[in-house]
């Protein structure tokens, strides 16, 4: 008889295994598009400044992240689930999820459809969205919100007592990329539109206003797996990412 961990572990292992294709398919179709060419000078700088997108970032820590969360489901099924290795990869893979890729992923998907509806050139100039496949909106920033949501619905956890360190942890990677983008802006390179529109004192009040964001994503990932994995539910599967001793 299959135990219903064994079918959760399994369907979490075709999942990884889906969202891994999906993402190495959308790296092969759109990060060969060269836009150095182009006859207009905003548009030729997006080859550079493609990689300081906050959607290129989000993109790669999933390809990261379902990497290592395949790894540690893998291990498992073979039975490894106390190895060192794979506990140690555990604990970090879903520290990296919860503290880092699931705010940051909906925020970023939020804010771009927020600014796609109201006016897309706030994001970027119309042309530089015409090199981009008709699908690649919806790949780049529906899918990866599906995908962080579907993963905190299949990997257990527990909320910790403390919430203070994710938020540190994630407001660290806020503050990383918050200095990227004022160093390209500086630099005569704005990563979005929106910012040459923006003064100095917009542009806090615009970084303050994501970091609220990114704290009630944070937050309500909580509220979530509480949820779905109450204590009673963990108690009886053994496939979790907190067992009871």
């Amino acid at each position: 008889m299959i135990k219903r961990s064994d079918i959760l572990l399994n369907f979490r292992l075709f999942f990884n295994s889906a969202a891994l294709l999906h993402l190495v398919f959308v790296a092969i179709m759109v990060l060969p598009i060269d836009m150095s060419k182009d006859e207009d000078p905003r548009i030729r700088i997006y080859i550079r400044v493609r990689w300081k997108l906050i959607t290129c970032w989000c993109n790669l820590m999933l390809l990261a992240y379902f990497l290592i969360s395949f790894y540690c489901d893998w291990e498992e099924k073979l039975g490894k689930w106390n190895g060192k290795n794979v506990s140690s990869l555990r604990l970090i893979r879903d520290n990296f999820m919860t503290s880092i890729v699931f705010p940051v992923t909906l925020s970023c998907d939020t804010i771009f459809w927020f600014l796609w509806h109201k006016d897309p050139t706030l994001i970027a100039p119309m042309a530089v969205f015409r090199y981009l496949p008709f699908w690649a909106q919806h790949s780049l920033h529906t899918l990866s919100a599906i995908k962080v949501v579907v993963d905190i619905l299949l990997v257990p956890r527990r909320k910790p007592a403390n919430l203070l360190p994710g938020i540190a942890i994630m407001y660290s990677f806020c503050a990383i990329y918050y200095t990227v983008t004022a160093v390209s802006h500086m630099n005569g390179e704005p990563v979005y539109s929106l910012f040459k529109f923006l003064n100095h004192f917009e542009l806090i009040l615009f970084a303050v206003l994501t970091a609220f964001i990114n704290l009630f994503f944070y937050l309500l990932q909580w509220y979530i797996i509480g949820f779905v994995w109450n204590k009673t539910f963990i108690k009886n599967h053994v496939n979790t990412a907190y067992k009871q001793k």
